[in-house]
């Protein structure tokens, strides 16, 4: 009874373990002095984390996994990503995106932690999950209230630097976006082919169609500024392009559904703060037209990011059982 509730320990232990690395490397390059502290304070508090999971899984009989969860995966390789095409006065910007994308992943990971101890009787592993899922939600919180600042500050800086070079902030913004909701649409429709529970699968799928128009609009509007969709891949792109498979490792097949719900949380959560970062670019640069598109998203998206939420507790709940059955 314990082996589904020993992965999902396992997976936060190597996320918690690869964040940590992260979050000392942002604050080391951030540009603003609020999210460097922020950025610091909860990398100390992340390293007792990883120390309180650590001593749970082994009072479960567990040791920390060689294998690295999809979370961990991700921080490992998006941070160099998210630079590409982006000035350097950018950076905290990305930074802040990233890490209110992995805390709302953590946040789901917590919660689907939490339903399956609770669904196994284990009281202890519960409440861990919870307090730690508590912790994650602040911070996220946090991260999200610094996002528009850092924004306009990278704006400005660059317009100071290079007026011709601004020009191209809000321009790169659009492309990222783009990119990232062609490869959503890609995603979701794939989750919603997988797994056994129909009514997650039905989510995704009018996910998947709502993000076929959000790209179509972006497009749109890139062009009309002169731009053209990226070849290359967005932080966003790169996620949603490698986590369905990564997001099963070690995981039973009837957890899909649920893997693939924190998946969506998080991706839902990346593109809420890309559209932050986009309306308080443009809005610096003049362009109302864009920060109406960038809104307009950014409301879908929060949609989004409610619905997955709402389905994970009872799809971790179904999982838990259809796993714990088979033991």
């Amino acid at each position: 009874m314990e082996n589904p509730i020993r992965r999902y320990l396992e997976d936060a232990i190597a996320a918690e373990k690869s964040f940590e690395t992260q979050l000392r490397g942002f604050a080391k390059e951030a540009s603003l002095s609020q999210a460097e502290r922020m950025f610091e304070q909860h990398a100390e508090e992340t390293k007792i984390q990883y120390g309180l999971l650590t001593s749970r899984l082994e009072a479960l009989g567990g040791s920390t996994s060689v294998i690295k969860s999809f979370l961990a995966h991700l921080f490992n390789s998006a941070p160099k990503i998210a630079q590409a095409g982006h000035a350097d006065e950018e950076k905290t910007t990305q930074d802040l995106m990233m890490a209110f994308a992995v805390e709302n992943a953590e946040v789901a990971m917590y919660e689907a932690l939490f339903v399956a101890a609770e669904t196994a009787g284990d009281g202890e592993t519960a409440g861990l999950a919870r307090r730690i899922q508590a912790q994650e939600q602040e911070t996220a919180d946090k991260v999200w209230s610094v996002i528009p600042t850092a924004a306009t500050q990278a704006f400005e800086a660059v317009r100071t630097r290079d007026e011709e070079e601004s020009r191209n902030v809000v321009r790169r913004y659009l492309e990222d976006a783009e990119a990232a909701e062609r490869n959503f649409e890609d995603a979701l429709a794939g989750f919603a082919k997988a797994g056994e529970q129909g009514e997650v699968q039905s989510l995704f799928q009018m996910m998947s169609d709502k993000a076929r128009t959000q790209h179509e609009r972006l497009e749109r509007r890139l062009q009309s500024i002169g731009g053209t969709p990226s070849t290359s891949k967005s932080v966003l792109a790169h996620l949603l392009a490698f986590t369905p498979l990564s997001a099963q490792m070690g995981h039973d097949p009837a957890e899909k559904n649920t893997q693939h719900l924190m998946v969506v949380y998080a991706a839902a959560a990346a593109e809420m703060a890309m559209y932050e970062a986009l309306q308080a670019a443009a809005t610096a640069a003049g362009d109302a037209e864009t920060v109406a598109l960038a809104r307009e998203l950014q409301a879908e998206e929060k949609e989004d990011h409610r619905l997955a939420w709402a389905q994970l507790p009872q799809s971790a709940r179904a999982s838990s059982h259809a796993v714990l059955s088979n033991a």
